[in-house]
């Protein structure tokens, strides 16, 4: 069986990982999970993440480190700010040999929480934010390389943690499976897919199978697919004219609109429409500032 992640990454070139400050009008992204790492540092605003079954809400100067293959969601509900930086498996496995063993035990939800040891991998996470903001020299790379390498020594050195390895070689198996049903899920989301379609990507039956992604993505498949087809439905409401309701139509609520609604009001808070006019006044506001 091939080894799946919900989630592609696309690695920069130049520094070999994903380093980028995003900023947004809110944003959601379902459950997913990388065979890398992800760091996670607010800089404005405010992001609740579900990491590993376990809610965990950021303020600005707070950050979290979400380990390898560990099941999280983000939902911010408002405009934010937050540097993302994704480290590939290759290069943590070259320089700690036994990362497939360990995980990290490091979140600082506000400066408020952050202890001596926390603070310094805080620091890190301020040098970056201020290099990815300066302009680009020809010190770049090294100082980018200076910066993370000294991070990343200091997530061994103060917040390492052994894994079970019979407990992870399970997880990593299941893990796998539920990568596959995942990467059904996000290509086919637009379709009328139900729980058998997706029960028979690993041959398990529906009953069997319904436990199984409960169990490990602490919802029910038909509600992942909804989490999926709202993140486009955001997207196109935020990004295009069309009208609210072809959108949802596209994207997999055929004649279905009150569920659509009732299923965007949970997870965004607020109506369709008031999305679109909410995002259509900020950059109108935006706009009249330049």
């Amino acid at each position: 069986m091939e080894n799946y992640s919900h989630e592609q990454i696309h690695y920069q070139t130049e520094t070999g990982m994903k380093y980028v400050i995003y900023d947004t009008d809110g944003f959601f992204n379902s459950k997913h999970w990388h065979n890398g790492l992800e760091i996670v540092y607010l800089l404005s605003g405010k992001i609740t993440m579900n990491i590993g079954g376990r809610e965990c809400v950021l303020l600005p100067g707070g950050f979290v480190v979400v380990n390898s293959k560990t099941i999280h969601s983000v939902v911010c509900r408002e405009k934010s700010r937050h540097m993302l930086l994704q480290i590939p498996f290759d290069i943590l496995k070259r320089n700690i040999p036994d990362f497939d063993l360990i995980t990290f035990k490091c979140v600082c939800p506000s400066p408020e929480s952050c202890n001596d040891k926390l603070q310094l991998i805080k620091d890190d996470l301020e040098k970056l934010r201020q290099l990815y903001e300066a302009p680009r020299s020809d010190g770049f790379l090294p100082l980018f390389n200076s910066i993370f390498y000294g991070l990343l020594y200091k997530l061994v050195m103060n917040f390492k943690s052994a894994a079970d390895p019979t407990l992870k070689k399970k997880t990593d198996r299941n893990i796998q499976r539920l990568g596959v049903v995942i990467q059904f899920a996000n290509q086919h989301y637009a379709e009328n897919i139900t729980l058998n379609d997706a029960a028979e990507t690993i041959a398990l039956n529906r009953e069997y199978f319904a436990r199984f992604f409960r169990k490990y993505m602490g919802m029910t498949f038909m509600d992942y697919v909804f989490a999926v087809r709202l993140e486009h439905v955001y997207h196109d409401i935020l990004t295009t004219d069309y009208t609210i309701g072809s959108i949802a139509d596209k994207n997999g609520f055929c004649h279905n609109y009150k569920l659509f609604v009732k299923k965007f009001k949970e997870q965004y808070g607020c109506s369709p429409g008031e999305a679109r006019k909410r995002a259509a006044a900020e950059n109108k506001d935006s706009f009249s500032k330049e």
